[in-house]
């Protein structure tokens, strides 16, 4: 019988809620310095969709990358959560 060793890592998701502490100049300044390949236009728009909607989506990957970004963001003081 063969068994497969490789584990599949599993995609996991950084999620940004809205919040009444951070300003959106905070947010995005965060958002741009943390985040790869996210520049100041698209920081903006992630603040105003989780402003509107409640949340929004930041990124996604896998889990050695995704933690490092989500404890960038938390240490800067953003709410977010890691689904």
């Amino acid at each position: 019988m063969f068994t497969n060793s490789k584990k599949r890592r599993k995609r996991v998701t950084i999620y940004l809620y809205d919040d009444e502490l951070n300003s959106f100049e905070t947010v995005s300044s965060a958002l741009t310095r943390h985040v790869p390949d996210c520049n100041s236009i698209r920081a903006e728009q992630l603040a105003l969709i989780a402003h509107n909607t409640g949340r929004a989506k930041v990124c996604s990957g896998f889990s050695p990358d995704i933690f490092a970004i989500y404890a960038h963001l938390i240490k800067s003081g953003l709410l977010v959560e890691v689904n």
